[in-house]
């Protein structure tokens, strides 16, 4: 039977309630030994046994030993607190982790046994000419689909690590726009209707392969989670600060609990295991890091009555 994932954080409260608990018995324990032996010793001044000595008053023993013991429940607490966030974090990165295996593992074995399905039917005996030609296509889909995953886990690799050159040079962003949308038209947006508004001609000096990727993936994102035959908008005008990409669907949205972690390595909400939208965790990580990286902004609002828009202003290094 698998261990559930919260056991560690309650066997630490555990913990810590017992730690507390002992601290405020030995604290007591402490005052009362201190009250008894103060009797003792009155009893034996009086009774003529011992020589009168200076007696420590019992507000000077309670204050030194509360103020002792306040000083270390502080200090035990901001280590307790301190080791509860690396437990917390390394729970949390453990199951992204397990979250992306399964996910990767979903990705990978649709594509691979479409794949070798193919091939098998290509081997046979009798078929025509055009049913060659349309499984050799899915074929060549099946393998820009494993393409795409292994590029999107790479660049995702290159951005954690800070190892991804950025270059500026004059782009074209309102052709680069259209060619990206007639591309997904025809891949994986086909279920879609997706309209682009840009002007003529808008070029710019920034990075032309930042811009591909972050139009690329929102534009991905947004046919991903957008119900089939929906509307996704994409828009490019230039701004005073440079040029904003817009990108809105016609989906649920990202609900208010997940938009906090909605930018980090392999995360998705809801549940890996019975989640039916593919993907690894990935596209909008790759989209803030390139953000970050070109020093452009990202924002994310929600779009009513229902979808998501995500704004993408990048900088003119003119």
């Amino acid at each position: 039977m698998s261990r559930s994932p919260r056991t560690p954080v309650v066997l630490f409260g555990l913990l810590v309630l017992y730690m507390l608990l002992q601290s405020a018995w030995w604290m007591w324990l402490l005052l009362s030994k201190d009250q008894d032996i103060l009797s003792l010793q009155t009893q034996l001044s009086a009774a003529g046994l011992v020589p009168a000595l200076p007696i420590r008053q019992p507000q000077h023993a309670r204050i030194m030993v509360l103020g002792e013991g306040l000083v270390f429940l502080l200090l035990l607490l901001a280590g307790l607190w301190a080791t509860y966030r690396t437990v917390r974090h390394d729970l949390q990165r453990a199951r992204q982790q397990q979250d992306f295996i399964l996910a990767v593992s979903h990705e990978l074995r649709t594509p691979i046994a479409g794949l070798k399905l193919h091939l098998q039917t290509l081997e046979r005996a009798g078929l025509q000419e055009e049913q060659r030609a349309q499984l050799s296509r899915h074929a060549r889909e099946d393998v820009e689909r494993l393409h795409g995953l292994s590029e999107r886990i790479l660049q995702a690799s290159r951005l954690d690590n800070r190892t991804r050159p950025v270059e500026f040079t004059a782009v074209e962003l309102a052709e680069t726009a259209r060619f990206l949308v007639k591309e997904a038209g025809m891949t994986y947006g086909a279920g879609h209707k997706i309209e682009l508004v840009a002007p003529a001609d808008l070029t710019i000096r920034t990075d032309g392969d930042a811009f591909r990727t972050v139009l690329g993936n929102l534009l991905e994102n947004a046919c991903k989670y957008a119900p089939p035959g929906s509307t996704v908008h994409v828009s490019v005008e230039a701004v005073t600060s440079g040029v904003k990409l817009r990108v809105s669907d016609e989906g649920p949205g990202i609900p208010a609990r997940d938009q906090e972690r909605m930018y980090e390595k392999f995360y998705r909400g809801g549940d890996e295991s019975t989640r039916t939208a593919k993907g690894v965790g990935l596209g909008l990580f790759i989209v803030q890091r390139t953000m970050e990286e070109l020093g452009g902004t990202l924002k994310y609002r929600h779009t009513e009555p229902h979808g998501a828009t995500f704004e993408a202003v990048f900088p003119n290094y003119a």
